[in-house]
């Protein structure tokens, strides 16, 4: 292997090694309070932001197996600078923190590592290898502390859904070979025209891997589990489920849908199906919710809706509209993750005062901490997509593309139900900005609220540069556009 190569397995070996050293850390005599394999993993972490961003350059493959290119980079150092957040966020938050160790900080680089071996992939094989070391930290972090409601529960939940996914994306996996004899994602078409090809074994293949992805994306019908996982993990592992870990998957499937883009064409009706039920669904069933983490479960199953019908794009209109649509799915994904991360930021900071969710317990919060309040109307105004947040430019790059595709009746439809959104973010800042506190919520002997109390520096450090970040990805659409593709 030329040092070429050697310089693109970095990332991958930065992620690999580290955690194997975070673990290593954990046993040093002096480790007080597991502060060292705490510092060593935001060190780990952050060389790896600093080394992908040195790769822009670069547009190659690797053996066949992963490819190195802007969006896979671009991805790298979102989920890079996701995990980094996780673990911020974890080391402060209420009921988690003194559970904190060197395990806990070696998953999250494992399923940091498998984030890029997934959004890198060009081998199925690969694909699947990077989803289960996603999903199996996941499982552990989700029941770090068993003592804390729900834990349990929610981990099997988590378990069971995981493994139903990876049985049919593996089942998948092994159709495509037996109907190609390859697992190279853009050599399918191709093989497809082989003497020895059998197509009705790929198509019902492509449509096993489909499902596989729609659980892990918690797709309708395939969405009954987030809402209880969300509801049972903490805040931080929460983060990373919801924003992290579905773009890396989110990413596979575009590079996915490029690679066999010439008989993509032939799954859109499976593709339209999950859209459709996704944003109805996903929409109708968050404006009933009382809980903040159960109402962006289904808020997100909305939001991953609107992004696939970009996928469209890809067989319908010029190879053009095809660029555009992908790039616009592309665009909303990174935005929704740095939106959400905001969200998921204030929940964790406001935990210790509201540790069930519900929205009534967020009753005076915005007022009594403006910082945060600030940033949760930064977060739901972009959510619900209102200028000139990154959510705005992520809806219109996203309608302009499918309009330019054909299918100006699914926007119609798509933008209705979107407005449905509006009240149910609307009543998550209704909630914060109210004028009466929440009963628990203590106050001053003058009546205001004290402004002394100490903070999560963990969660207002991400939740700051989130807010900030979404909107400069809005202001700056054009050139992060650029970045990707």
């Amino acid at each position: 292997m030329s040092l070429h190569n050697l310089e693109l397995l970095l990332p991958y070996g930065l992620t690999g090694i580290g955690a194997l050293i975070v673990l290593l850390l954990g046993v040093l005599p002096g480790n007080k309070n597991n502060k060292i394999p705490y510092i060593g993993s935001v060190v780990i972490l952050l060389l790896t932001i600093f080394q992908v961003g040195t790769l822009f350059h670069y547009n190659a493959r690797i053996e066949n197996f992963v490819a190195i290119n802007p969006l896979t980079l671009a991805t790298f150092e979102l989920c890079a600078a996701g995990g980094l957040a996780t673990i911020l966020m974890a080391q402060y938050y209420p009921k988690l923190n003194q559970h904190v160790d060197e395990a806990f900080y070696g998953l999250i680089i494992i399923a940091v590592l498998g984030t890029f071996l997934l959004v890198s992939a060009i081998n199925l094989l690969a694909a699947f290898i990077g989803m289960e070391l996603i999903a199996i930290p996941m499982f552990a972090l989700i029941a770090w502390n068993p003592k804390r409601k729900g834990a349990i529960e929610g981990a099997i939940k988590y378990a069971v859904t995981a493994t139903v996914a990876a049985a049919f994306f593996i089942f998948g996996i092994v159709l495509i070979y037996f109907g190609t004899g390859t697992l190279i994602m853009n050599e399918i078409p191709q093989a497809l025209m082989g003497p020895d090809a059998i197509p009705s074994l790929v198509n019902i293949g492509i449509i096993l891997l489909l499902i596989g992805v729609a659980f892990e994306l918690a797709l309708a019908p395939f969405h009954c589990w987030l809402a209880d996982a969300f509801q049972s993990a903490p805040a931080p592992i929460m983060a990373f489920i919801g924003s992290i870990a579905k773009i890396a998957v989110l990413i596979f499937v575009i590079h996915f849908a490029m690679s066999i883009a010439p008989i993509w064409g032939d799954f859109n009706s499976v593709l339209w199906v999950l859209v459709l039920l996704s944003i109805l669904l996903g929409n109708l069933l968050a404006l009933r919710q009382t809980n903040i983490k159960r109402m962006l479960a289904y808020s997100s199953v909305a939001q991953f809706g609107y992004i696939l019908m970009a996928l469209a794009c890809v067989s319908d209109g010029t190879s053009i509209s095809m660029v555009e649509g992908l790039r616009a799915a592309a665009y909303y994904g990174f935005s929704y993750a740095i939106m959400n991360m905001v969200v998921f930021a204030v929940i964790a900071m406001m935990s210790k005062y509201n540790p069930t969710g519900e929205l009534a317990g967020y009753r005076g919060l915005g007022r009594r901490y403006p910082l945060a309040g600030g940033a949760m109307v930064i977060a739901v105004l972009s959510l619900a997509g209102i200028p000139p947040t990154a959510g705005f430019f992520a809806k219109l790059f996203l309608f302009t593309a499918v309009l330019n595709s054909g299918h100006i009746g699914f926007v119609i439809l798509a933008a209705l139900r979107s407005a449905i959104s509006v009240f149910y973010y609307l009543r998550i800042l209704l909630a914060f900005f109210a004028k009466e506190p929440q009963p628990s919520v203590s106050v001053s002997t003058t009546g205001r609220y004290s402004v002394t109390e100490s903070i999560d520096f963990g969660s207002t450090l991400v939740m700051t540069i989130c807010a900030v970040g979404t909107i400069a990805f809005g202001l700056f659409a054009q050139t992060a556009l650029n970045m990707m593709f």
